[in-house]
């Protein structure tokens, strides 16, 4: 089956996980952090295929002041990986609780009272959130830090003392000013000690005017002058957003330029399987991360093929998917589509069986079609219906 516009929204609807598995979906946990001598809270949205792909790792984008942005990010994730924009994400939102003090790396008396504590906020990441998170959940190792204003100056902090902890940073109009701009100054000292580093950063800035665009274009500067080897970096303008505004749009932007390469355009089928696979090696070179051929791709060479008479290349196709999403629905109803094609009734109907099988299990709302799939080619097969269903 293509996976088209009814399997995409209908697979939005929730569902309950399996039985043992300790998930909880959209809601506030809470965790006792040594590190900040405080409870805090965090909440987890998991991709769409969570549910079923149980063989399947996840990358983490970890959201600060995740109560003002756990929505809309959320949502912008999903929509994009949905539509084969990026890889689905586990979003981590971290709720905020004094934002002054873990956010900022001193002290500023002169502005703010009670700065300074962004070692321990990064403790509390490092050493707690984090290892909770991947105890819990299926993640795979790449680690997106999302933070926008004060955020987004802890991100840079983040950036500047311990850049292997994330593989990729979002520093959304950050709060350049501070301490007679430290997080400046602290960049470039990291920059002239650092002659390589292995990450990604974005930046953008708002309707800023007057000091904070001259300290956004310095910062800019610095990363056209002064970036390590390695570093992919992108500055965005939305000048006609206001600073509390901009998260919206430039967070999508933000997860492209990260992902740049992912979306694989139709116009690029053409050139054959052989060319997506060296399209994700490249891609994969870029992130410094593997990044397999995603189903959906596979599986629309798998169409393409079966349309083209290239029957045993499809099933190929459709047999590639299953072995990499044994618990798909989508990639054994596919390879049902094959095997009907080549005439192979009997393993059509195992396919079948086995995509509404897993369709029931994991409570899909194709279930129906797929169970109304096996009882027509049950028929077939006993020569009570044409072969063609």
């Amino acid at each position: 089956m293509r996976l088209g516009l009814f399997l995409l929204l209908a697979l939005l609807l929730p569902g309950v996980c399996r039985a043992g598995e300790p998930v909880r979906d959209g809601q506030w946990q809470r965790i006792r952090s040594a590190a900040l001598n405080e409870d805090r809270e965090y909440q987890v949205r998991l991709p769409e295929s969570y549910r079923w792909a149980k063989d399947r790792r996840y990358p983490v984008l970890y959201l600060l002041d995740g109560d003002v942005h756990v929505d809309h990010t959320a949502a912008s994730v999903a929509f994009l990986a949905r539509w084969g924009e990026l890889p689905e994400t586990i979003v981590v939102a971290v709720r905020s609780t004094v934002r002054v003090r873990d956010f900022t790396q001193s002290d500023w008396p002169q502005a703010w009272v009670g700065g300074g504590g962004a070692a321990n906020f990064k403790r509390f990441l490092s050493k707690e959130l984090i290892p909770k998170i991947e105890r819990s959940y299926r993640a795979d190792g790449f680690r997106t830090l999302y933070g926008h204003s004060a955020a987004g100056q802890f991100a840079l902090y983040c950036l500047t003392t311990e850049p292997s902890l994330f593989r990729a940073y979002f520093a959304l109009s950050p709060s350049l000013d501070w301490d007679d701009n430290l997080p400046q100054r602290s960049l470039e000292k990291s920059f002239e000690a650092t002659p390589r580093l292995a990450a990604f950063l974005y930046v953008a800035r708002s309707d800023d005017a007057g000091r904070a665009l001259a300290d956004y274009e310095r910062l800019v500067r610095t990363l056209e002058t002064k970036s390590p080897e390695g570093l992919r970096w992108k500055s965005r303008a939305f000048p006609d957003e206001r600073h509390t505004t901009v998260p919206l749009l430039a967070e999508i932007d933000a997860l492209r330029q990260l992902y740049d390469g992912y979306r694989f355009h139709d116009d690029l089928a053409a050139k054959g399987f052989p060319f997506a696979e060296q399209h994700f090696q490249e891609l994969s070179k870029r992130l410094g991360w593997p990044m397999a051929v995603p189903e959906a791709v596979v599986n629309d060479f798998g169409y393409a093929a079966l349309s083209a008479g290239r029957t045993a290349d499809a099933i190929e196709l459709f047999r590639r998917n299953t072995r990499a999403n044994p618990n798909s629905a989508n990639a054994w109803d596919s390879l049902a589509d094959g095997y009907a094609e080549a005439g192979n009734r009997k393993a059509a109907l195992e396919a079948s069986r086995r995509a509404a099988a897993l369709a029931t299990e994991y409570d899909l709302p194709i279930r129906s079609r797929l169970v109304e799939q096996v009882r027509k080619r049950e028929l077939a097969l006993a020569g009570e219906l044409p072969k063609k269903d």
